[in-house]
């Protein structure tokens, strides 16, 4: 035989060699932590196929455009009184639409002023009504679909960071829509535990608590009259964020403009029915220092009461904000607020710059420990641009998952042997060269995806049949164009030349109109979608290499090892 022949014929074994190692931990179900075997990759199984948790989260786009409205209207103010130019800004209603309103009152003779200021420094704001001495303001659609577009790809970015890690094999995570993000978590058993990670905003805040105003008994005593004046209260869940937005509305007037009750939650009870109790305080709106400048969050025990805490470390620009409003503050308190609720507020007795800690009370010592675990997942991770609230939600079971698993072998197994057999009776000898082929495109193609750490998944075991069926009809043209050639007088090892040759060209126009779409679905689709796409792209690479390489090399051994003397072939 020719030294090429052999050269292909030693890279075809290798090629086959690494594509069993890689395989069989995952038929075996190989223990990869006990296991010695060299190869300890395992197939990741996707949603449909293990069970585990779909969720649907909407992000609250509509308080996030309020939110860059009043952060445009307080610097705008700002800006305005610097230039001698004092005006004041309330935020209106505004539709279901997303689209905010605010209203910038001034002196009537410096609307000229006023507007120039706009236009030269605000251009994200558009004036939609005029009055004397007032303004009415709106987010261009510019800016709002720049929020929304924003909002969505951050909130994906964080979710993954926090995902990750949480631990879990190849999450799914994509947008849906303009405001939706569609979260799919593949063996996820503790369901309660990974809404709560994904869904915190972990917005991170110190504000210092204005005690000279109002002390606790008398907050309390306000909130306690509010709650029965209005009808306010606030019931298990319930959004608690909904609550104390109520109760700051009707609190207006009875606090100081520049303060907001907000509460902590000191008790998590011992058990379901142990209710939390909340404790109000008084605290100034403005942010000192956000958690926008923290470096690191770590969980760590408290040495004095053996307590979990959440030590956090602050970057160099956190460090020299907390250096500042801790030494302008001593012995007043500076509150640590999460997601608006005051986790501690102790009283600060000297300078803090880099190191700090957030304690989270008293309750159930194992639901505080796994608490603290997430609380420093979600700091180190990032805050959520906007709340994100879960619209819709499907755990899988893993028995539903092994009965697609199970189901699926056996449609793919009896679809192969039919496969093989049909092969074998119709095209006799040749056809058996076919089967071979056929197995190790099988192999090769699922070897690639344990390589590649790809998931599979219910539609990528359809992308996986096609791809026997794209090598079947691969085998069935070149087969067909040999019997042609040998119709025509051919000799064997001319015939089997010619077919090869002549059949490749349709062989490759198909394969890479499969390869088109299947890019375009990579592309554009999501989630099962793109699981087809990829086992689909690796199938035709595996279907090419099988079909024209793997049949040629082994009918070029046969013509060979006959040397000459091949007369006849079973085709």
């Amino acid at each position: 035989m020719k030294r090429i022949w052999w050269a292909k014929f030693w890279i075809l074994m290798i090629i086959t060699t690494i594509s069993v190692l890689y395989v069989y931990p995952t038929l075996s179900n190989l223990n990869p932590d006990t296991s010695k075997f060299p190869v300890k990759k395992k197939v990741n199984l996707g949603l449909d196929l293990q069970g585990g948790l779909y969720m649907v989260f909407e992000i609250d786009i509509k308080k996030l455009f309020k939110e860059n409205m009043e952060r445009q209207l307080e610097s705008l103010k700002v800006l305005s009184t610097s230039k001698a130019l004092p005006s004041q800004w309330r935020l209106g209603t505004y539709s279901e639409e997303d689209d905010p309103r605010g209203f910038l009152t001034f002196e009537a003779a410096q609307t000229g002023e006023i507007k120039t200021l706009l236009k030269d420094y605000y251009p994200n704001m558009i004036i939609l009504g005029e009055k004397a001495g007032e303004l009415e303001l709106a987010l261009t659609l510019t800016n709002r679909n720049d929020i929304r577009d924003n909002a969505v790809r951050q909130s994906i970015e964080v979710i993954r960071n926090r995902i990750d890690t949480f631990g879990v094999t190849e999450p799914g995570i994509s947008s849906q829509g303009s405001k939706r993000v569609v979260v799919e978590l593949p063996g996820v058993r503790e369901i309660e535990r990974a809404k709560q990670l994904i869904g915190r905003t972990a917005k991170l805040e110190f504000k210092i608590v204005n005690d000279s105003a109002m002390q606790g008994g008398q907050i309390a005593a306000l909130v306690a009259s509010i709650e029965k004046d209005h009808g306010v209260q606030y019931k298990e869940g319930q959004k608690f964020s909904e609550y104390v937005e109520k109760i700051n509305e009707f609190a207006k007037g009875k606090i100081p403009e520049d303060s907001e009750i907000v509460f902590e939650k000191t008790s998590r009870g011992s058990g379901p029915n142990v209710p939390a109790t909340w404790v109000p305080y008084l605290l100034f709106k403005k942010v000192d220092v956000t958690g926008n400048d923290l470096q690191d969050a770590r969980m760590n025990i408290d040495q004095d009461y053996g307590r979990p805490i959440v030590e956090f470390q602050m970057n160099p620009a956190g460090a020299a904000a907390m250096k500042k409003v801790t030494g302008e503050n001593k012995q007043k308190r500076l509150a640590i607020v999460l997601d608006n609720v005051v986790y501690s507020a102790p009283v600060i007795q000297s300078e803090i710059s880099t190191n700090g800690q957030i304690t989270l009370g008293q309750g159930n010592h194992e639901e505080l420990m796994k608490e603290a675990k997430d609380l420093s997942i979600v700091l180190r991770a990032g805050a959520l641009p906007a709340q994100l609230d879960l619209v819709e939600q499907r755990v899988i079971g893993p028995s539903l998952g092994q009965d697609s698993i199970r189901q699926g072998l056996t449609a793919g197994i009896v679809g192969c042997a039919l496969i093989f057999i049909f092969m074998s009776f119709y095209y006799r000898a040749s056809g058996l060269v076919a089967v071979l082929s056929l197995m190790l495109n099988g192999l090769f193609a699922f070897a690639a995806l344990v390589s590649l750490d790809a998931t599979l998944t219910l539609p990528g075991i359809a992308g996986l049949a096609l791809t026997i069926g794209m090598a079947v009809d691969s085998n069935v043209i070149i087969f067909e164009r040999i019997r042609d050639e040998l119709q025509e007088g051919k000799s064997p090892a001319r015939a089997i030349e010619a077919g090869f040759d002549k059949a490749f060209s349709s062989i490759f126009d198909a394969n890479i109109t499969h390869g088109i779409v299947a890019i375009i679905l990579l592309q554009f689709g999501t989630g099962p979608i793109k699981g087809f796409a990829v086992t689909l792209l690796i199938g035709i690479v595996t279907t090419l290499f099988t079909a024209v390489t793997v049949c040629k090399l082994i009918f070029d051994g046969y013509i060979a090892f006959k040397k000459g003397e091949l007369k006849s072939l079973s085709i």
